[in-house]
């Protein structure tokens, strides 16, 4: 992985971690829109946006790849087809959480962190917030969605904090710490893998 991939890669948590903040000020109250039905539309969107960055963070060591599902993408809401076509050009591209190494490897997290089957079904409830609901149909509860955005945020901030990708088109992996804290460094190590075990 070159090194320019790797500082994009390396940007684009640093973008994660912007709306990280964007949605710590929105939960604590310290910042709002004009109310607050407003507020839950602007939640919803930095969420699904920090859903699209981790989606698509892994395809930058493969461009190609990565122009043509963000163009297709673009059109499309539905996270279950969208994260078909990720999975299509880099099946292994949801990041793996990991608490550091020890001698027996990698100390993966067994909870705490979003899943991919919850990575899917938020960014659908994202796109219905975004959404001006029909008068005559029983829709979610925005309030609820707007009651849970501190859960999901902690849950995003785990996935992130320090993680592996496979890369698209390649036995490589990176190697993440992306701490979602003002001014931490961010680090993207690049490892070739030796087998087929993370």
């Amino acid at each position: 992985m070159e090194s320019r991939a790797r500082r994009k890669y390396a940007s684009m948590m640093l973008e994660c971690r912007y709306r990280v903040e964007t949605l710590r000020d929105f939960t604590s109250g310290k910042t709002h829109c004009t109310y607050l039905q407003t507020t839950i539309e602007s939640e919803a969107l930095q969420l699904r946006k920090l859903l699209e960055l981790i989606a698509f963070s892994t395809l930058v060591s493969y461009q190609e790849a990565y122009r043509s599902v963000r163009s297709d993408i673009a059109k499309d809401w539905h996270a279950a087809r969208i994260l078909r076509k990720i999975e299509g050009i880099n099946p292994e591209f949801y990041p793996v959480p990991i608490d550091g190494s020890n001698r027996q490897g990698w100390k993966r997290l067994q909870g705490g962190y979003l899943t991919r089957k919850q990575f899917e079904r938020l960014y659908d409830k994202c796109g219905a917030m975004l959404h001006s609901q029909n008068p005559f149909s029983k829709g979610k509860s925005s309030l609820a969605f707007h009651k849970k955005v501190p859960e999901y945020l902690e849950r995003i901030e785990i996935l992130l904090s320090e993680h592996l990708v496979e890369l698209a088109e390649s036995r490589e992996l990176i190697h993440v710490i992306a701490p979602m804290e003002e001014n931490a460094p961010i680090q993207v190590r690049h490892l070739v893998r030796e087998t087929n075990h993370v």
